[in-house]
């Protein structure tokens, strides 16, 4: 295998001001550079960077270029800051071009590097690739495409007309990006579990164990899920809900008043490895949301050999099985309540070895890096 330069221009990386900002980004990096090496370049606007600080760091074939600007504020700093992220991206990609001799473009999120992308491609005639993880193209979100101005989608249209090829995580997003944006082929390649540090660990809970991971906004019906846990606290008293990921005391304080506080606790906003270290003290996963596109932590929990309790919307059909999951409609809060009452009451015909087995070898960094290894290779040639 001859290794190959590329470098990715992304949209979101994981960066001081969030750290879980596209850090499925960052995987998808780490799984390409194990068959390529792999160049991340990727500029943070923020209003509290004072100055230009930049920020460089390289190991295993896979070097991350960090740019953090100052944001303005004020009557014309939209333009202004856009120029300024334009300078600065363009100033890096001149000099990556000359140093690092890519073979190929990488862009993640198109909108909206997939302009830095098109201006590379007109000037050194050098190809590039989209994977998309947006979740706009549909209906359902608040934020969607149909939010956006004309401008927007016909600059968007005009990237994944000129990308030489066009990812997606899930069917799902890819076939929204051809029903909203343009019709053009697209290849699924899943998002990256570390399966070194989710996996399947046998626990011996007193209680039945449920655990919920998300932002806990509103399409993600952090809510309904409390609900469901009254409902089911009416006739069983032997499980409790781990909620992880809530950055304030909203829902606990509506927790509270449910009368929620012997069954549901809150950990807060936790690191990646402290989400998996709660994912394998755990006997199921839920998920009630309205949209997703391809949820990590469905794959994540899999991986840990969790069974998963979800609704059956976006890409989530596409990453379970009648084997590993219980698929109900969104929005049915007495739904939720009934399949987790029979997930304790049907969980060992639940095979915990089978779902890790089968969810590791699929999502683990090497599958998913030798997927894009194809694609750079067909590419090319």
């Amino acid at each position: 295998m001859e290794r190959k330069k590329i470098i990715w221009l992304v949209s979101w990386y994981p960066n001081k001001t969030d750290p879980f900002d596209g850090d499925f980004i960052q995987r998808h990096a780490r799984a390409a550079a194990l068959y390529h090496d792999i160049h991340v370049l990727f500029i943070k606007q923020s209003e509290a960077q004072e100055e230009v600080e930049k920020n460089w760091k390289g190991a295993n074939n896979l070097s991350e270029q960090i740019i953090y600007l100052p944001k303005r504020k004020g009557l014309f700093s939209k333009w202004q800051n856009y120029r300024q992220w334009k300078k600065f991206y363009t100033t890096q990609v001149d000099l990556l071009v000359k140093r690092f001799q890519p073979d190929i473009i990488h862009v993640h999120v198109p909108w909206k590097v997939g302009l830095i992308a098109l201006w590379a491609r007109k000037k050194y005639k050098i190809p590039f690739l989209v994977t998309e993880h947006w979740g706009i193209y549909n209906d359902v979100a608040t934020d969607n495409i149909h939010t956006r101005s004309f401008l927007f989608r016909n600059y968007l249209k005009k990237i994944y007309k000129q990308a030489a090829s066009f990812l997606s995580v899930s069917n799902f997003l890819g076939e929204g990006v051809n029903k909203f944006v343009i019709e053009k082929p697209f290849q699924v390649i899943p998002n990256v579990v570390d399966t070194d540090l989710f996996f399947l660990k046998e626990n011996n809970n007193s209680k039945f164990r449920f655990i919920h991971v998300s932002n806990m906004v509103p399409l993600k019906n952090v809510e309904g899920l409390l609900k469901a846990a009254k409902i089911l606290a009416e006739t069983n008293k032997n499980f409790e809900l781990m909620m992880i990921g809530n950055q304030d005391d909203f829902y606990k304080q509506w927790a509270d008043k449910l009368g929620l506080n012997e069954f549901v606790s809150f950990a807060g906003e936790i690191s990646y490895t402290g989400v998996a270290v709660e994912m394998q003290r755990s006997n199921a996963f839920i998920l009630f949301s309205n949209i997703e596109n391809a949820p990590c932590v469905i794959s994540e929990a899999l991986c840990c050999g969790l069974p998963v309790i979800a609704t059956g919307v976006g890409g989530i059909p596409e990453l379970v099985n009648n084997e590993n999951a219980i698929l109900i409609q969104p929005g049915n809060v007495k739904t939720l309540a009934n399949a987790m009452a029979t997930l304790i009451k049907d969980y060992q015909q639940f095979d915990r070895k089978r779902i890790s087995q089968q969810a590791s070898e699929r999502f683990n960094f090497p599958s998913v890096g030798k997927m894009f290894d194809e694609v750079y290779s067909n590419l090319i040639k």
